[in-house]
């Protein structure tokens, strides 16, 4: 117990923040359970040492990121060839989602729109597969009905490839991480910079912002239980102050890249459809010629056939949606 606090003490001193503290403190329970919140060993010191921390220096929440700088920094990701990079983060901004809530989606988790429904879905954690949320919630339903773009549900049916169990992002999220991170000082974003989980932070404040949604809608769409979580995220005016932080330049580029975001998506996704190769090892991740990841699978999954006297990587889509 003595022997954290000093610990804890010296890093505090260093100019530590406190998520590296509360990290450590849970590592340490996770890693010796007799420690936790359900174990018989309490390290009272370093529980009133953590409070003493939060007193001192209380922690911020991620600033939002509005929603034109959004815009932005996926246009330059679908300029670079990462098109599926720069659907995840839309999706991610649009649905209140967390990184990994969005990269663990399957392809069967986007659902059609029906006489009853008229816009396009998303089934997040689903029972089916034995998932649940963090607070152990299944089957919860999201509807792509913004009005910032209306048929994201449309290209990312496109980017589909006929087999319910694979995922719905067809990369793997460092590499997004990697290109969303790279893809910022590409933009000329030089007084702000952002991670890929503010996403979950930029679409409440958005929808707020511009009256898009209720409070009671917003709480709802992002899942949250109590008002005092909903007031963390929620944060519009922030989202202003974020968007004066750059120069009037970078604000007009970053508004044209969010009126023409939807025209960019329809060229990108029906230009550039996710593409299938023969399978040489089940579920391998690659990159295409075109910069898109494709996913080795049968070829009558997708329909496509070689051409003749190629090689069996030139493959031409006999359907395209």
């Amino acid at each position: 117990d003595m022997a954290m606090v000093d610990y804890l003490d010296q890093i505090f001193l260093d100019g530590a923040d406190m998520d590296d503290a509360t990290r450590l403190y849970a590592a340490w329970c996770w890693r010796r359970p007799s420690f936790g919140r359900n174990g018989h060993i309490r390290l009272s010191r370093v529980s009133r040492a953590l409070q003493g921390w939060k007193k001192l220096s209380p922690t911020t929440t991620r600033a939002p990121t509005p929603w034109i700088f959004a815009a932005l920094i996926a246009t330059q990701m679908v300029r670079d060839s990462d098109l599926v990079g720069g659907l995840a983060l839309i999706t991610m901004f649009l649905c209140y989602l967390r990184p990994g809530e969005a990269m663990r989606l399957k392809e069967a988790d986007l659902v059609r729109p029906t006489p009853q429904c008229s816009f396009w879905t998303v089934n997040l954690h689903s029972s089916s597969r034995g998932e649940s949320s963090k607070l152990l919630l299944s089957d919860e339903s999201l509807m792509l009905d913004s009005s910032d773009l209306l048929n994201l549900g449309t290209f990312l049916d496109r980017q589909r490839i006929g087999e319910a169990d694979q995922p719905l992002f067809k990369s793997m999220y460092p590499n997004v991480k990697k290109s969303f991170e790279k893809t910022q000082e590409r933009c000329g974003l030089k007084n702000v910079k952002y991670v890929m989980y503010q996403a979950r932070h930029r679409g409440p404040s958005h929808d707020r912002r511009h009256k898009l949604r209720s409070l009671v809608e917003v709480k709802q769409r992002g899942r949250w239980v109590g008002d005092s979580s909903l007031r963390r995220y929620e944060a519009h005016t922030r989202a202003q102050q974020e968007e004066g932080k750059e120069t009037l330049q970078v604000q007009i580029r970053a508004a044209a890249a969010a009126r023409s975001l939807e025209a960019m998506f329809h060229a990108a996704t029906l230009h550039h459809p996710a593409v299938v190769l023969p399978p040489l090892k089940a579920g391998k991740l690659l990159s295409s010629s075109l910069g898109v990841p494709v996913l080795r699978a049968p070829l009558r999954s997708m329909g496509l056939i070689a051409k003749p006297g190629t090689s069996s990587t030139a493959l031409t889509p006999i359907c395209l949606r």
